[in-house]
């Protein structure tokens, strides 16, 4: 569980709520309630471990989930063991203990469209076994299918499971599924498009948030569990548009905006950060970048994606935002910035910026920070023009997601992994990288406030090219055992295998060589950080190619995804 936020902490004012609430009163939610009441009430108690109720994907949304109703005389343990019939996935085996009286033990885990098995065992020794049968999962992309189940393909298998952590791989599309993948590539749990896909958060009590562009533009965010199961619907007055983080068990930070204009008549999207208590569903912060960073600096990369209004200034894009507590700081990625930065969480006030040091006003100069070795030796001259694009191409993040908290106990020191893009990797087209010639990659970084520095210790991706060129969403995760598992969330190509961009002329300069058709091929790795040697990869696409002339002006993002995790289906 994580820590309460100290009550010492002067949080800015939140914004007044205009409509944002809980509703107690949501068709689903009441409906999902009345069926777990029913569920619990049909278990007897003839219903022992032999005679257990078995009940498959019970609210209609988590079709690879059950439950399994027994009555029990005595509290004890018991373990459940799931697995296909014929044993080709890997099992799963959960422990429960039992309280008297009924119970509800959720089965997880469970393969698509076979015959599965149910073992329930006390002490190791198998008391029943029962047969659950599953559908087949949802139809792929075809001229009669938009935004279907992804096509899942291993391409390098597992070969020493003692080097891989333990877990499943969740993943979430773009308005398609969210959904579990075990080591073999094989979907073990998904929920229905009855949930958002997109901004997905795992949360302390083992449920989920989240929220998409599906769902009322954002304006609406769920907190469901791996049985498909809605138990809060948040209506808020501001798009949650970018990724969810937890900041206590009560408290969830998120990139924010005014949905329905700003106050002040300065109209921008996606330029703020809103603090939410989850047990009232209102803000209790609220952070206006417009009021601390420079709106008028040239966005780049830019564009409106689709849904979004093409009237509003998108200059800054916040697309995640954590607290670090060792320096009370609010970090931030601003994709069109290309920029990750640090504010006061008590005063807002700009404490660095990590971005390439052209074209920021002279108010800004003093919070960029400076390139150094492991040594604290400035990487680069700034005043040499050669020095300032070789940063550019490896140095800064470009139109950069996913920034996470690297654990930093030493005051003055800020560490974050963030998914460098590389969306153009300059500030001028000449010296522009066309997608086929550019990559994306993992950074770690570290922020030295004292000197302002930044150092960087860590990458992962070059070595895949224009396979991995993602140029927009994307994810990462440091696992506990210390792997990488990354998600090159929009590697995108033409007709001819050429990698392309989401938005040529915005996200990357126009390439005139490629095609007219657009297929997503996302990769999806698990690596060992010290030799950067690949453990697991698979791929996803959407397999069907689309155009501009069938499938409109947002044809190039055929599938994306927007966050990766690995952990255990059990939460």
């Amino acid at each position: 569980m994580k820590k309460i936020i100290s009550p010492d902490i002067k949080l800015p004012t939140p914004r007044p709520a205009v409509n944002q609430e809980i509703d107690s009163n949501n068709e689903m939610v009441l409906s999902h309630t009345a069926v777990y009441q029913d569920c619990l009430a049909r278990i007897t108690d003839e219903n022992t471990l032999e005679n257990a109720v078995i009940v498959l994907n019970p609210y209609g949304t988590a079709p690879l989930s059950a439950y399994a109703g027994v009555w029990s005389a005595e509290e004890c343990t018991v373990t459940l063991k799931i697995q296909d019939l014929a044993q080709s996935a890997i099992q799963v085996v959960q422990d429960f203990t039992l309280n008297v009286g009924a119970n509800l033990l959720p089965v997880l885990g469970l393969v698509a469209d076979v015959d599965n098995q149910l073992a329930i065992l006390v002490d190791e020794v198998v008391i029943a076994t029962y047969t659950i049968a599953t559908q087949p999962l949802p139809a792929t992309d075809s001229a009669d299918v938009q935004l279907g189940f992804p096509v899942i393909n291993v391409t390098q298998p597992v070969t020493d499971a003692d080097l891989i952590a333990p877990g499943c791989y969740f993943i979430t599309h773009f308005d398609r599924y969210n959904y579990a993948l075990d080591q073999d590539g094989v979907v073990r749990w998904y929920v229905t498009q009855d949930f958002p896909s997109f901004n997905l958060v795992r949360i302390d009590n083992g449920h989920f948030l989240a929220t998409s562009e599906a769902k009322n533009t954002y304006l609406e965010m769920y907190e469901f569990d791996m049985m498909g199961r809605l138990y809060t619907f948040y209506i808020l007055d501001n798009q949650f548009h970018h990724s969810i983080w937890q900041w206590d068990s009560n408290t969830i930070v998120a990139p924010s905006e005014y949905t329905s204009g700003r106050p002040d008549s300065l109209k921008t999207n996606e330029d703020g950060v809103s603090v939410v208590d989850l047990s009232t569903g209102l803000e209790i912060a609220y952070y206006d970048m417009a009021a601390i960073l420079d709106t008028s600096r040239t966005a780049r990369p830019t564009g409106t994606a689709p849904g979004e209004d093409p009237t509003a200034q998108d200059w800054l894009h916040i697309n995640q935002s954590y607290v670090n507590e060792t320096n009370s700081l609010l970090i931030a990625s601003g994709r069109h910035q290309s920029a990750v930065f640090g504010i006061s969480l008590e005063t807002e006030s700009l404490q660095f910026i990590m971005s390439t040091h052209e074209d920021w006003s002279e108010e800004y100069k003093p919070y960029l920070l400076t390139p150094v070795d492991s040594d604290g030796v400035p990487l680069y001259d700034f005043s040499n023009q050669d020095d300032v694009d070789a940063a550019n191409r490896d140095f800064w993040s470009w139109g950069q997601h996913n920034v996470t908290e690297v654990a930093n106990d030493e005051p003055g020191m800020v560490e974050f992994m963030v998914f460098d893009n590389g969306n153009y990797r300059s500030r001028v087209d000449s010296k522009s990288l066309l997608p086929p010639d550019n990559y994306s990659r993992v950074v770690h970084f570290i922020v030295d406030l004292n000197a302002m520095t930044v150092m960087r210790p860590f990458e992962y991706g070059k070595e895949l090219g224009a396979r991995g060129y993602s140029s927009c969403v994307s994810a990462k995760e440091v696992l506990q055992n210390g792997n990488i598992v990354v998600h090159f969330g929009d590697c995108t190509f033409d007709e001819n295998g050429r990698a392309i961009s989401c938005q040529p002329g915005d996200s990357d300069i126009i390439d005139p060589q490629e095609g007219n058709e657009a297929l997503g091929n996302l990769l999806l790795q698990e690596i060992e950080p010290v030799t950067k040697s690949v453990l697991f990869e698979a791929t996803m696409t959407s397999g069907y190619y689309k155009n501009e002339e069938v499938n409109g002006v947002g044809y190039r993002y055929d599938i994306t995804s927007f966050r990766v995790y690995k952990m255990g289906l059990y939460a």
